[in-house]
């Protein structure tokens, strides 16, 4: 990871509230730059099973239509190949990508225009059929004649990362503290001046960073319940998405050794593989979200919140939701067709992040209240910028965020019709689903 050029003359001191991937890169950041006394505070020892950033492995990928992030993960890229700190945990396994949009035109015309190599070619579906040990044989791709194939980008360890980058920043001088937020503390002018812990400890920190995902919203309501200037209001919502694994055995296993990770778009069951572990496990994603509105009592709002329940937050099964086990087995059914007919799901878990209106980044000072920050809105598609998402944080908290980044990035940003990462949309409210289910 490049050093951000924080100015440690303008603050001294930086608390961290969140220890995800936003939160932890930046720490690690803003320790690298010297002089910074940082603190990162999560609600339990890193990483944290319930963080969004914690998972079996995350697609990593730079082909993105949307040059603002093509030119981000073109930063990254070099880092998850080369850098001693996050390599161990990438590999490089090619991605398919079916998709019926002009997605994969688009991208490749992106690599092009910003002057990126990559060798990214359309695949005619029976190519895709028989190669990768025809693994994909009877892979569902009505009506598409075209496969994206992108062979220099694959997958990363998430919790491994994740853990790798806390503890480099820990080694350098980061002060990890286990706590629970409880408010915001406010000056005599309203300006932030640290926050105050459920068990009643209280941190001060010149500037002070809320990067807790999908509880940014929650967060904010509850240390200011009549101050809805301070409220992300429609800013920022609550979502949840489902992920699920099955292990592989003997010839299956070997069969699917070779697999990219794999992408479907079409929208009878979107969804993604992510190739398969040494252990034979693969994890996959349902290409859906949904929201979990409550009433919020500190606020007196109906808000989407994330559930306490590690049920909702934590790997759990083999039973779930029938909703979800439906989707799931559809989604696989889709993704590889008669060729994992009998697997087995092991497991599934809930994933909340904050989306924004636009699956933009919310990465901001607070307009309303000085010394206060947020980095959030990771839309479902922030955690492969992990080696260089600290960066771009710091710079903000810093003021030196290049103008387009900031615009697009800003608490109060302009929109134009446009969508960061067109895919995760909200399909229900979890609430629907739950009614045998204790909350």
């Amino acid at each position: 990871m490049s050093t951000a050029s924080f100015s440690s003359s303008s603050s001294s001191s930086v608390l961290i509230i969140g220890a995800g991937n936003f939160g932890a890169a930046t720490a690690l950041s803003l320790i690298k730059s010297g002089n910074v006394k940082v603190t990162l505070v999560d609600t339990e020892a890193f990483p944290n099973p319930r963080a969004a950033s914690h998972d079996i492995n995350k697609v990593v990928r730079d082909d993105y239509p949307d040059k603002l992030y093509m030119r981000m993960m073109a930063k990254a890229m070099p880092l998850w190949r080369e850098e001693e700190l996050y390599k161990p945990y990438y590999h490089e396994v090619g991605m398919l990508r079916a998709d019926p949009t002009s997605f994969p035109e688009d991208s490749i015309a992106a690599y092009r225009e910003l002057g990126i190599a990559n060798d990214s070619e359309l695949l005619p579906v029976d190519e895709v059929r028989r190669r990768w040990n025809g693994a994909l044989a009877s892979a569902k791709f009505k009506g598409l004649d075209r496969i994206l194939f992108n062979p220099s980008v694959g997958f990363a360890e998430a919790d491994k990362a994740l853990q790798a980058v806390i503890q480099k920043a820990v080694d350098l001088g980061v002060d990890y503290v286990v706590a629970e937020m409880r408010s915001l503390e406010f000056g005599s002018e309203g300006q932030c001046v640290g926050v105050i812990m459920r068990d009643g400890r209280r941190f001060y920190a010149d500037k002070v960073l809320i990067a807790a995902g999908a509880r940014t919203a929650m967060l904010l309501a509850q240390s200011a319940p009549k101050k809805k200037q301070l409220h992300a209001g429609k800013r920022l919502l609550a979502t949840g998405a489902v992920s699920f694994y099955a292990k592989l055995h003997g010839s299956l296993q070997e069969k699917f050794a070779t697999i990219p990770v794999f992408k479907n778009c079409l929208s009878e069951a979107k969804g993604e593989g992510i190739s398969i572990l040494k252990d034979g496990t693969i994890k996959f994603n349902c290409d859906l979200c949904f929201t979990n509105y409550q009433p919020f009592e500190p606020s007196g709002e109906v808000m989407s919140i994330v559930p306490d329940n590690p049920v909702y937050n934590t790997w759990t099964g083999p039973r779930f939701l029938k909703f979800f086990e439906d989707r799931a087995r559809e989604t696989l059914g889709f993704l590889y067709g008669e060729e994992t007919r009998e697997v087995k799901i092991e497991a599934y878990r809930m994933c909340w992040d904050a989306s924004t209106p636009t699956h933009d980044f919310l990465i901001s000072p607070h307009p309303h209240c000085k010394n206060l920050y947020l980095a959030t809105g990771g839309s479902f598609h922030g955690w492969k910028f992990l080696p260089v998402i600290g960066d771009y944080i710091s710079e903000m908290m810093d003021g030196s965020l290049a103008s387009d980044y900031a615009d697009r990035w800003g608490w109060d940003r302009k929109g134009d019709g446009h969508m960061a990462n067109p895919t995760y949309q909200i399909v229900g409210d979890l609430q629907d689903w739950t009614r045998e289910w204790a909350n």
